[in-house]
C-alpha cells in the first residue's frame, strides 16, 4: 500500500500543473492568443495583435496601436486607456458593450 501511494505521488509531481486562462498581456509587437474564460482581459502595451475568446465579460487595453479581436459576453464592457487602438468584437446576442475611452483615434466596432 505504502509503495502504491508513494507512486502515486511520484505520478502527480510529474505531470504538469493546470494551468489557468491567461487573461493579461503585457508586452509589444506581439502576436497573442488569450482566453478569459468568462472574465476579464486585460492587453497593456503597444502594437500587439490579440485574439481573445471565452465570452469575457470586460476588456481593458492600456497603450498604443493594439488591434484586439474579442467575444464578449452580454453587458460587457470595454475600457481603452491610450490612443490609436481598434477593438473588434462579437456578443452571442449582438448587443453593444458599454464602452469608456480616453485617448485619440480608437475605435470599437462589433464583427461583420
Amino acid at each position: 500500500m505504502a509503495v502504491v501511494k508513494f507512486a502515486l505521488l511520484l505520478t502527480s509531481l510529474a505531470l504538469p500543473a493546470t494551468v489557468s486562462a491567461q487573461s493579461q498581456y503585457e508586452g509589444a509587437g506581439a502576436r497573442q492568443d488569450i482566453d478569459c474564460a468568462g472574465s476579464s482581459a486585460t492587453i497593456r502595451g503597444a502594437g500587439n495583435t490579440a485574439t481573445v475568446t471565452g465570452r469575457c465579460t470586460a476588456l481593458l487595453i492600456e497603450g498604443a496601436g493594439n488591434r484586439v479581436t474579442i467575444d464578449l459576453a452580454p453587458r460587457a464592457t470595454v475600457t481603452i486607456r491610450g490612443a490609436s487602438n481598434t477593438v473588434v468584437y462579437r456578443t452571442p446576442d449582438r448587443t453593444k458593450p458599454r464602452v469608456s475611452i480616453a485617448g485619440a483615434g480608437n475605435q470599437v466596432s462589433m464583427a461583420r
